[in-house]
C-alpha cells in the first residue's frame, strides 16, 4: 500500500512540475572554438551524447579518437559533441592536431555546462540526452562500451577500423 501512495506522489509531483512550467531541461550554453556561443540540446528524434573532456586528462586523450570515430559512423543517428572543459580555444587546437582529430570541438570555458550536468566530479564524463530521458555518467569508456551504449541509442552502425 505503502509503494502505491509513494508512486502517487511522485506522479503528482511531477505533474505539479510541469504545470509550473519545469519543463525539458534547458538547453547547455556552450562556445566554438572561434568564440561563438551556442545552444546544444538534442535534435527532434535523436540522441544527443555529450562528451566532456580536457586536454589535461589522460584517460581522455585515449578515449577521444576512438569516441570521435564511433561518432562519424552514427552520423544521421546519434549527435555526439565533445565538449572541452576549462582549457583555452589554442591549447584545445593543439591537443586535437597532436592526436589527430578533427571533430569540431565545443568549450566550456567556466566548466558551469559540466558541473550543471554532470555535477563536475571528474573528467571524462558523459551526458547521455534524449527526448525521454537524461543521464550522465563519470569515467572512461572502453571502445565496446562505447558501441554498447551508442547501439542503445539507434546506431546500428559499425566505427571504421583504426
Amino acid at each position: 500500500m505503502a509503494h502505491r501512495s509513494a508512486r502517487a506522489v511522485l506522479s503528482a509531483l511531477a505533474a505539479a512540475a510541469c504545470l509550473l512550467g519545469a519543463g525539458p531541461p534547458a538547453p547547455l550554453e556552450l562556445v566554438t572554438l572561434e568564440g561563438v556561443r551556442v545552444s546544444l540540446a538534442p535534435s527532434a528524434g535523436r540522441a544527443l551524447v555529450v562528451h566532456f573532456w580536457a586536454t589535461w586528462c589522460p584517460s581522455c586523450a585515449d578515449e577521444l579518437p576512438e569516441l570521435v570515430r564511433a561518432s562519424a559512423a552514427c552520423a544521421g543517428a546519434v549527435e555526439i559533441a565533445i565538449v572541452d572543459v576549462g582549457d583555452g580555444a589554442d591549447d584545445v587546437r593543439a591537443f586535437l592536431v597532436e592526436h589527430g582529430i578533427t571533430a569540431a570541438p565545443l568549450l566550456d570555458p567556466d566548466g558551469k555546462a559540466w558541473r550543471a550536468t554532470v555535477g563536475g566530479g571528474g573528467l571524462p564524463a558523459n551526458l547521455v540526452w534524449s527526448a525521454s530521458a537524461r543521464r550522465s555518467e563519470l569515467g572512461p569508456r572502453t571502445p565496446e562500451r562505447w558501441r554498447e551504449l551508442l547501439a542503445q541509442l539507434g546506431c546500428t552502425a559499425a566505427p571504421p577500423a583504426r
